[in-house]
């Protein structure tokens, strides 16, 4: 999605909404990749925050927590 996007007056579209999530989810993701990679305590900590955040306003959906400790465990046999 574009930095400025021209929204209609009854609000964004459900397609707009998702490229939105979809892209913030991934920035965080990408935030807490390269602070494991980088041994930054802070750094990791403040994505897992702002993923609870990113939980807590959407209950429904899919848990961002979940992914990023799917992230540093040993995938199943």
């Amino acid at each position: 999605m574009p930095a400025f996007a021209l929204i209609p007056s009854d609000g964004p579209s459900d397609r707009q909404l998702a490229e939105v999530e979809a892209g913030v989810r991934a920035s965080v993701v990408a935030d807490y990749l390269t602070a494991q990679r980088a041994g930054d305590q802070t750094g990791l900590l403040a994505a897992e925050y702002l993923a609870a955040q990113i939980d807590n306003s959407t209950p429904d959906g899919p848990r961002l927590l979940d992914e990023l400790a799917g992230l540093t465990q040993p995938a199943a046999a």
